[in-house]
């Protein structure tokens, strides 16, 4: 008991040892994957933010000098109307072939807003410097190709347009496609930078990984070694006091552990132990008391008294030379000591139980012949059931000393025995001197096994031996009922639960 108080302390269950392991394993691995997965974030931002301005800038790597040089040509060499550039770019012919010729100004403010704007830079360093030089270029493409445009409304400024359209526009344009060559450059050598420098990290995070994956797996088995030794130990140990206890050791109980659900076990099966205990002690002593009260039974069918007188009798009777008498009362006198013994038997037929009080009550009326009648009324369809041995002897007994012996003029002594569903009863009744209610109350609560007040008085013990017998033999499918009224006679009904059919070859 000292053991179960300090098992029922607090202790972890299954469940949160599962959950500690989990924690245990999940949090680092997450936390490192949760860094990888950034890294690679980061990289991939980066990584695009590369690509996004590389592709701006070779769209105008491309197509940007050579749009603005034939623009700017058209309109120098005057075939195309500059004032129409207000509109947007222009269309020259109309023709499936027609040549768009682009905006000069749409496409400065274009190629502006995409390296001033779109463009991410980072000041201060070489693709920013390049970008810086773009946008300048620009500033002064503009100056220049406001300056042609002007001209070309003005007779005789060819000369002057042919100068800055060779001076001015396309050297403007080949700085500007210069700058974005380099910056170009730039950001392809940033990229290889961010690559190798990925390249580190992801190294670094490896090792690091690995590092933190066997700290992991080593603490992992650990635990894992613990909690299943916690489960296996306490099992095994349960096993072993199930065995123990299975073999007979009544004594053994199960051991508190520390792991709650192995306790709720250990605990219901100690509290199981110590019912069994109990039931099988309480077994033992009921048998033992049964026994006794066998026992008691047998020294009182045994009775001396009882032997004395009827051998008496067969004296008297040889005496007087009453050989056929003599003969009917020794062989009555035998079958009666046979059936009180029957070979340690505890179970005989309702037959033979007939024939026992049977041989009883023709020896009594040898000698109360004058005051003692009786009746023997047994259905033969129960005849062949197998019923507790002397029944009804005792509480026949009773009936002729206690209610008939002590009455006026004899009496009568009824036995009836019929089926009354799956059981048997028996009845025993006499019209004898009968009890008050308050002698039958009494009698009542010692049948039940309660104190009364005729524990100490001499007398009804075959009643009472009879009723602790069927019992505990039949329990809760046994019955005995009293009825009784003062000067008019008593009653005894005995029910019995389902009985067994006899072999008449065994019997």
């Amino acid at each position: 008991m000292e053991q179960d108080r300090k098992g029922r302390g607090y202790h972890l269950t299954l469940k949160m040892r599962l959950s500690l392991l989990l924690f245990v394993i999940a949090i680092p691995l997450t936390v490192m994957m949760v860094g990888i997965l950034n890294m690679i974030q980061e990289y991939s931002d980066s990584y695009n933010g590369i690509m996004a301005n590389l592709k701006v800038a070779n769209e105008y790597n491309i197509k940007f000098k050579q749009d603005m040089e034939y623009s700017m040509y058209r309109v120098m060499i005057g075939l195309i109307d500059a004032s129409k550039f207000e509109d947007g770019d222009i269309l020259e012919g109309t023709t499936e072939y027609a040549t768009v010729v682009k905006n000069p100004g749409n496409m400065i403010d274009s190629a502006r807003h995409a390296f001033g704007t779109t463009i991410e830079r980072v000041p201060g360093t070489d693709s920013d410097i390049k970008i810086k030089g773009i946008l300048s270029c620009l500033d002064a493409l503009e100056t220049a190709v406001n300056r042609m445009i002007s001209n070309s409304d003005v007779p005789g400024t060819y000369g002057e347009n042919a100068a800055i359209w060779e001076n001015d526009i396309k050297g403007l344009c080949s700085m500007i496609q210069e700058y974005i060559t380099q910056y170009t450059y730039y950001e392809l050598m940033k990229m290889e930078e961010l690559q190798k420098q990925l390249e580190e990290q992801v190294n670094q995070s490896i090792r690091q990984f690995l590092f933190l994956l066997a700290g992991v797996l080593v603490l992992g088995f650990g635990l894992s070694t613990m909690i299943t030794k916690s489960v296996t130990t306490p099992i095994n140990s349960l096993r072993q006091t199930a065995e123990r206890f299975g073999t007979g050791d009544l004594e053994v109980r199960a051991k508190m552990y520390a792991l709650e659900e192995i306790n709720v076990l250990a605990r219901t099966f100690n509290t199981m132990s110590d019912k069994i205990a109990e039931l099988m002690e309480r077994t033992k002593q009921e048998q033992k008391n049964l026994r006794e009260a066998e026992l008691r039974l047998h020294q009182e069918q045994i009775n001396p008294h009882f032997l004395y007188n009827t051998l008496d009798s067969i004296v008297w009777l040889a005496e007087g030379g009453n050989n056929r008498q003599v003969v009917e009362m020794t062989a009555d006198l035998s079958d009666f000591f046979r059936t009180v013994l029957s070979g340690g038997n505890d179970f005989i037929t309702v037959a033979e139980e007939e024939g026992h009080i049977r041989s009883y009550l023709k020896i009594q009326k040898f000698r109360y012949e004058t005051i003692l009648d009786y009746s023997i009324c047994i259905e033969p369809e129960i005849k062949n059931q197998v019923i507790l041995k002397m029944t009804l002897q005792p509480i026949v007994e009773n009936a002729l000393y206690h209610g008939i012996k002590n009455k006026r003029g004899g009496g009568r002594i009824t036995i009836r025995g019929y089926r009354e569903g799956d059981g048997i009863v028996f009845e025993v009744e006499d019209n004898g001197i009968g009890m008050d209610e308050s002698t039958l109350a009494e009698l009542k609560k010692k049948l039940q096994g309660k104190k009364s007040r005729l524990d100490s008085q001499k007398g009804g013990f075959g009643l009472n031996n009879v009723a602790q017998r069927i019992h505990m033999y039949y329990g809760g499918q046994s019955e005995i009922t009293i009825a009784s009224k003062k000067s008019e006679g008593t009653r005894v009904r005995i029910r019995l639960g389902k009985t067994a059919e006899a072999n008449p070859k065994k019997l």
